[in-house]
């Protein structure tokens, strides 16, 4: 996926998803790992690059960090 940084890599397989490389400098976004339930997010903010894995039933309604 192609953001302001470079291009961010993410795999899709199985009913779940994950990024795999990114150009950012912590690699917060690939540390996260599979996301697996719905509701699930990953997000390279320097590369403006998010995943949110959809799904008919979130186990929530917002998050708060």
């Amino acid at each position: 996926i192609p953001g302001p940084q470079g291009v961010s890599r993410v795999v899709i397989a199985q009913g779940r998803v994950r990024f795999t490389q990114s150009p950012c400098r912590n690699q917060y976004c690939v540390h996260q790992g599979w996301l697996h339930h719905a509701g699930e997010v990953a997000v390279c903010l320097p590369n403006r690059v998010s995943v949110e894995l959809l799904g008919a039933e979130k186990p929530y309604d917002s998050l708060n960090y």
